[in-house]
This record gives structure tokens, sequence and C-alpha cells, in this order.
């Protein structure tokens, strides 16, 4: 499948790179479908790019990369929606925002987007824990991070 996407140019997807929302997402409950594409190898950043508007998407990042006591524990209810078994490969990432001349990046910590990698379907979630919805990292540890995981 070939998506043109005016912040990324022409994508050359893959089925297995679309994912299904069944709610959408918040403020965008009409997109159902969207891509995700990892940034690049080894790369803790990935894009969300709807499908039907592509030149709606978002940044998400692997928080785990990036902070060892962040932890998503799904109800039973959650897991359900995602049709979750104990065996379902799953990918949790947070949406970020990197605002222009920026020093730090904001990820919500409070609403992960779940993927059941098997069945092609995600989810925001939100968490029952304290996170909060606007944790603020600097770029300079995501770098450094993102370095690491390169060698």
């Amino acid at each position: 499948m070939r998506l043109f996407s005016p912040a990324f140019g022409e994508i050359e997807a893959d089925e297995s790179q679309i994912f299904s929302f069944p709610e959408g997402l918040p403020g965008f409950s009409h997109l159902k479908k969207f891509l995700l594409i990892r940034h690049r190898d080894n790369s803790p950043f990935f894009f969300l790019i709807a499908i039907d508007e592509p030149e709606i998407y978002f940044i998400l990042i692997e928080p785990s990369r990036l902070l060892a006591d962040y932890h998503v524990e799904l109800s039973c209810e959650q897991q359900g929606l995602l049709h979750l078994s104990e065996e379902t490969p799953v990918l949790s990432l947070n949406i970020v925002r990197i605002p222009p001349e920026a020093k730090e990046m904001i990820i919500n910590l409070k609403a992960p987007v779940v993927f059941n990698l098997q069945e092609k379907i995600a989810r925001q979630i939100i968490l029952d824990a304290d996170y909060p919805v606007r944790y603020p990292i600097p770029l300079s540890k995501v770098k450094e991070k993102a370095d690491a995981g390169t060698k």
C-alpha cells in the first residue's frame, strides 16, 4: 500500500503496519485506521499516521527506553477491549509533544497507546496509576538514550 503524507512524503506501507482503532483517538474519533512506523532502526520513536487523513499524525515513544520505573498495567476490562491474553504480543507507546525550539519533550504517561500486535487493534488507554499527562524529559537525555541504542 502507498500513502502520501504531507509530513513524510510517499510511504510504502505493509498491511502488518496498519492498526484499527475501534474508537479512534481522543479528538479524532472519526479516524479508525492508522499506520505505525518506526522512525529508524533502534529508535525509541514511532509515527502513527492516519490512513484516511495522512496529514494527521502523532509522534510516539517507547517509554521503557527512557523511564525504567514506568509500567503499564491494564485492567481486565481494558485487556478485554484489546482482546489480550497472556500470550498476545503487545506494544505500549506514549504520545509525545515536542514544541518548536524546545529543549524538552512532553510525554503523556497517563494515557499510553496499547497495540495488540497479533490482531492489529489498538486503543489509547487511561491508566489508573498516578502518572502525569505532561511529563517533561530533556531532549539531551532522549538523544543520549537513542544514541546508546544504536551502538
